[in-house]
Formats: structure tokens, C-alpha cells, sequence
């Protein structure tokens, strides 16, 4: 199966950019990666993202801001209650889009540095940004001309204000996707999230990319530092982080469902990863509430 991993974001003729409500019973963008960079406001729902490397779960009042070319999907919880709605706000932007020479200005250092870093993805946290971001990117979406372009330099500079912001995917993700090998890497990755919850062996994957088992081990730790099984594992217990935090879900459900054989090496993988036990992570995070 060859994946399909661009996304091409249509712009209307008489924009610049794009802004849009994604409104509907159940948020699915399968793994994908655009040159545009993204910023998107989740207004209602929950679920789970994956991002470069790294497992996040979002909720109501999550604000992401996503680089270009940064693989990432967006997969909302699924519930059978009708009355579950998911309802995001986003922009989608080309980083030139004022044009390549509009970065050299001093004025517009800080705004670059943040793009720089989105190529991360980055998490918002601070509650008063988050307000306001959520405010324009809503007026964003009936709005025209000048206004339109200065409420999102607005957004831009709110977020270059808060101290409150989270860099996600590993630098070591985003170094291993080059020109060269984009499309191997990334086809890579889309198998990984297809496929996390089955058991995957270093065999199956390096015939998927047409390489031997010795080549293939060799390429993939040059690109992520990491070995291909640890590079799963760390999936799995992102998954498995986010369905702990779901009271229908037991542990042994858990581990089996995030793709782990057997109970024992699903423990032992979570206490290596995240230095404390599933049971200590539930503790850790109901203490917090």
C-alpha cells in the first residue's frame, strides 16, 4: 500500500492563507505532513496526537502549533454517545507568505525564531493566551483584507509572548527527515502508527521499505538515534499513557491493547520510559487534578 502522507491545504484564490471550523462526531486526520505550517484550537472533544515522535493527548482547550513538514495525526476519541461532538478552530499558513525577505527585518525576529521552533510542534499551555488565540482564530474565519492578515501577525505575537509553551517531537525526529530520504522515513513512521497495536518485527518493516533486516537497523538509528523496537515502544506507552487516564480501561486491558504480549514487559517498558509504574502514573496525575 503506498501511503499518502502530503497533504495538499487548498487556499482560497482570494487569500493568502486558510482558516476553518472542523466541526463533527468524531475528529480523524490520518499521519500527514503539509508545507504549511498549522496552528489549531481544540473548542470541544478529546483524543489523542501524534506528533513526530512524540504521544500527546489533547482535550478541550488545547492550543498546537505545528511546523512545516512535521508528520503529525489528530485521532479524537471514539464514543458511541451521540452527544459527542468534536469542534476544532484552525489557520494554515505558508511560512512566506508576506513573502521570503519579510524575516530579515528586525521586527521579525521573534516571529522566525517561532517558526523555527514549530518545525517541533509546539503545545500552548498559558489559559490567557489560549483565550485570546481562540478568540482571533473564530474571527479569523469572517474576516477580510488587511484585518484579516493583521489578526494573525496578533496571533503570531501572542504566542511569541507566552512563557507557557511546550516543544513536542524530539530534535533528533525532525534532523532524521531529510530530502533525501523523506519519503522512506515517512512511510517508516505511517506503518508504525497504522500498525503500533499488532506485533511488528524489525523483519516486516525492512521488507516494507525494501531493505534487509542489517541495512535497515543501520539506517533507522542514524536517523532517530534510537533502535526500531525502542522507536515502537515509545509509541505504544504514549498510547498507553492516554488510555490510563480513561476509567473504563484496566491495566491488563491496557497493556494489550497499546500492543504489549504480556502484562510483565508492558510494566517493564512503562517504568523504563517514563521512570514510574502505570499504577504510579495514574496516582501521579488524579494527585494533580
Amino acid at each position: 500500500m503506498k501511503p499518502v502522507l502530503m497533504r495538499h491545504v487548498a487556499t482560497p484564490p482570494d487569500d493568502s492563507f486558510k482558516s476553518w471550523e472542523n466541526a463533527g462526531p468524531y475528529l480523524h486526520n490520518p499521519w500527514h505532513y503539509h508545507p504549511e505550517c498549522e496552528i489549531t484550537y481544540v473548542n470541544k472533544g478529546s483524543g489523542v496526537l501524534f506528533i513526530g515522535d512524540q504521544v500527546l493527548n489533547y482535550k478541550q482547550d488545547t492550543l498546537i502549533m505545528i511546523g512545516p513538514n512535521l508528520p503529525h495525526e489528530w485521532r479524537s476519541d471514539s464514543k458511541e454517545n451521540p452527544d459527542f461532538h468534536s469542534q476544532t478552530f484552525a489557520v494554515h499558513f505558508n511560512k512566506n507568505f508576506p513573502g521570503a525577505e519579510f524575516y530579515k527585518i528586525p521586527e521579525a525576529a521573534a516571529v522566525n525564531h517561532l517558526l523555527e521552533q514549530s518545525v517541533r510542534g509546539i503545545q500552548i499551555n498559558d489559559a490567557k493566551t489560549k483565550s485570546i488565540v481562540k478568540d482571533k482564530l473564530m474571527q479569523l474565519l469572517n474576516t477580510k483584507g488587511l484585518e484579516r492578515i493583521s489578526l494573525l501577525f496578533s496571533i503570531f505575537n501572542n504566542i511569541v509572548s507566552c512563557e507557557e509553551i511546550e516543544l513536542l517531537s524530539s530534535l533528533i525526529f525532525v534532523n532524521s527527515i531529510d530530502e533525501g530520504q523523506n519519503h522512506r522515513m515517512n512511510k517508516i513512521y505511517k506503518y508504525v502508527m497504522d500498525h503500533f497495536r499488532d506485533q511488528i518485527s524489525v523483519e516486516e518493516i525492512a521488507c516494507e521499505v525494501h531493505m534487509t533486516t542489517t541495512s535497515f537497523c543501520r539506517f533507522f538509528k542514524q536517523r532517530t538515534n534510537k533502535s526500531f523496537i525502542q522507536y515502537v515502544n515509545d509509541i505504544r506507552i504514549g498510547y498507553a499513557c492516554k488510555l490510563l487516564l480513561q476509567e473504563d480501561y484496566n491495566i491488563s486491558q491496557i497493556a494489550y491493547e497499546s500492543g504489549f504480549e504480556n502484562l510483565s514487559n508492558f510494566n517493564k517498558q512503562f517504568k523504563k520510559i517514563k521512570n514510574l509504574t502505570p499504577r504510579q502514573f495514574i496516582l501521579n496525575f488524579e494527585g494533580k487534578k
